[in-house]
């Protein structure tokens, strides 16, 4: 498997007439935004100072997101109850500071669905942390899943 280069990497992503250029190819910005919102889970991040800066905005959220939570402090934007909520998140976000962790999962039913959360630290190519990715999405569609299922075989998926 070839080694990625990161610093070179880094070095080759830029902006150019609406365009981010990355160096596994480009797309303009008002492709990417739809990208994003095309994706079947739901994104947030937060920056280094742990303030909520960013979601996806897809129709079928798990958990609902506002525009006016952007730049909040992301420990403000969960619940005081159930008691472990505030102290989880918090260790989260400790351990990706400290770099002791770079990757947290769980999933649990919420009424009908299975909700499915990865938090993910995200780091420069030096290891400086950014900020943190939360990645949520309802899974129950998929654990049930068996055999083989192709578009050969299946038709249009919904």
């Amino acid at each position: 498997m070839k080694e990625r280069n990161l610093i070179e990497e880094d070095a080759k992503t830029f902006f150019e007439d609406g365009f981010v250029n990355f160096p596994t190819g480009k797309m303009d910005l008002h492709l990417l935004r739809q990208v994003l919102n095309t994706i079947p889970f739901e994104i947030d991040l937060i920056d280094a100072n742990d303030e909520f800066v960013y979601f996806t905005d897809g129709e079928k959220r798990m958990h609902q997101r506002f525009v006016e939570q952007l730049g909040k402090n992301l420990l403000e934007l969960h619940p005081e109850k159930p008691e472990r909520i505030r102290p989880t998140v918090k260790k989260i976000l400790e351990s990706f500071h400290d770099g002791s962790a770079d990757h947290y999962e769980q999933w649990f039913p919420m009424g009908e669905r299975t909700c499915y959360i990865n938090y993910y630290a995200i780091r420069d190519i030096d290891g400086t942390y950014l900020g943190c990715m939360e990645f949520t999405g309802d899974i129950k569609r998929i654990q049930g899943f068996r055999g083989v299922r192709t578009p050969h075989n299946s038709g249009k998926s919904e």
